[in-house]
């Protein structure tokens, strides 16, 4: 490829932007010191292919801010890190450290809790219908389980007998009235008959500590008015003289991926443009896509929502008549709030790299491979696309002929070109592709150079990831800040000697 054939081609692609936030350690490690190798590089060179950097300080802040706007609120609160948002086993002790606690919903993610200092009091395990071996496990340390049926509360509580275990601990879980169409969870009515039946058995295997209610979305309306009807079941649980001292809301808070402003002028340029299939390789158009502007707010502002809403038709006549808002109920109840975010919990906490292995135009745009798959960027398969704007960095490996042969030449007129840029994976199949939008880079990507995503440690690094055609997962590599030294990710029993 050459200086003729870049000129040859359409200069005026459909292409858009959508700059990303990036936290001051992101910068830093994209920064170019004064000896001219950055930490980056030295990263990409260990690495050899593809690679996740993860920040724990950062982490630690955005978990210490929710437990911050409980605490202005009065209410006695329990942030539970929901794990499945990664599985980095970095993020863990930083949770026993900060004195918080940790959702769980595997035996790996419980042990691993475990090993990684978490006390048995601090977790929680959630999820559907619990495999037996988990359930024993969790009986034996008396952790707090979050139970989905009938018939699972009844197979906990023979097995709790069998084990000797009295008032083992358990939350039940609601189907919300808010979204009744869930899989998961259990009418009110349904509970009160079933608790009813277990008492009849004269049962102590089982204590019911309160209740818990996942909801989809991102609203902090409709969490408001669940978590009040469910505080009216609580009070009715306290009658029927369960313990009834806990509510978990569960997780869904909102993260600003983008400045609200720049997202609202991007869904108009490209999403709900007439023309919006020319914005995207193929036509392929997202069939839905995360608020990426966030609702208004971050994380904690949408707790602090939640905190402050008011009731306005409660479901049963309340002990409780002088209580207005959530917050105002909680405490007069002496109720203990329970969230689990793992998504906003993970805000600013790591970003994914990726080397270039192939450049080639296509019509007005260019196609770029890189190593590694788009099951390590997860959006993409729930039929999604993580639409915040790439970074393209220029690797000084680029440059090396003999590292990175058919690279594109040309002089620097030419690579400093505006140009459309979608990113391909590096399997055999058509729809491997990390981004199918056309993203607008002010240069001409060459073999070498790093494409690089930010905020990707919620939920996009490894939900889907796959060893498919036998390529290695990416490295990940835990790094603090300009000054620190970078770390592999690794589980903290591991380094125990």
């Amino acid at each position: 490829m050459n200086d003729k054939t870049f000129a040859s081609t359409p200069s005026v692609p459909k292409t858009s932007t959508l700059v990303p936030k990036q936290r001051d350690w992101a910068k830093d490690l994209l920064s170019i010191p004064s000896d001219g190798v950055s930490e980056l590089t030295r990263l990409a060179t260990l690495a050899a292919g593809p690679f996740h950097v993860l920040n724990t300080q950062v982490f630690r802040q955005n978990l210490n801010a929710f437990a911050a706007v409980c605490e202005r609120h009065g209410v006695d609160s329990h942030i539970y890190f929901a794990h499945k948002a990664n599985k980095s086993a970095c993020w863990i002790p930083a949770v026993a450290e900060e004195g918080h606690r940790v959702d769980v919903a595997s035996g790996a993610e419980l042990t691993g809790a475990l090993g990684a200092g978490v006390c048995a009091a601090d977790l929680v395990v959630t999820g559907a219908e619990k495999s037996q071996s988990l359930l024993t496990l969790a009986l034996r340390q008396r952790v707090l389980i979050a139970v989905d049926s009938p018939s699972e509360l009844f197979r906990i509580n023979s097995l709790a007998k069998d084990l000797g275990v009295v008032d083992a601990p358990v939350l039940i879980r609601l189907l919300p009235e808010e979204q009744p169409e869930t899989r998961f969870g259990t009418s009110m009515a349904q509970w009160l008959r079933e608790l009813e039946a277990l008492r009849e058995q004269s049962s102590n295997g089982i204590d019911c500590r309160g209740v818990t209610f996942h909801l989809n979305g991102y609203s902090p309306a409709q969490r408001n008015r669940q978590a009040h009807k469910a505080l009216d079941f609580m009070e009715i649980l306290r009658i029927k003289g369960w313990t009834a001292e806990m509510l978990d809301i569960g997780g869904g808070f909102s993260v600003q991926y983008c400045e609200p402003s720049q997202w609202e002028m991007f869904r108009e340029k490209v999403i709900d443009s007439p023309d919006k299939r020319d914005y995207f390789h193929s036509g392929r158009i997202p069939e839905g896509l995360y608020p990426y502007g966030g609702q208004g707010n971050d994380g904690p502002e949408m707790l602090d929502e939640i905190l402050s809403g008011v009731a306005n038709s409660p479901s049963v006549e309340r002990i409780d008549k002088t209580s207005t808002s959530l917050a105002e109920r909680l405490k007069n109840g002496r109720f203990q709030l329970a969230i689990e975010p793992g998504r906003a919990a993970l805000d600013g906490c790591g970003l994914s790299v990726f080397p270039i292995q192939g450049v080639k135009w296509r019509d007005d745009y260019i196609i770029i491979t890189v190593a590694g798959l788009s099951m390590s960027l997860s959006e993409q398969w729930k039929g999604s696309e993580y639409m915040p704007d790439m970074t393209l960095w220029e690797n000084p490996g680029s440059d090396d002929g003999a590292n990175y042969m058919g690279r594109p030449s040309g002089g620097s007129n030419c690579l400093s070109r505006s140009v459309g840029v979608c990113v391909g994976g590096s399997s055999c199949m058509e729809y491997d592709m990390l981004t199918w939008r056309k993203v607008q880079m002010n240069r001409i990507p060459r073999v070498g150079d790093l494409v690089i995503y930010h905020n990707t440690a919620g939920y996009q690094m490894d939900k889907n990831e796959s060893e498919f055609h036998q390529i290695r997962l990416p490295m990940r590599f835990v790094w603090e800040g300009r000054g620190s030294l970078p770390k592999i990710d690794r589980p903290l029993y591991r380094e125990l000697v």
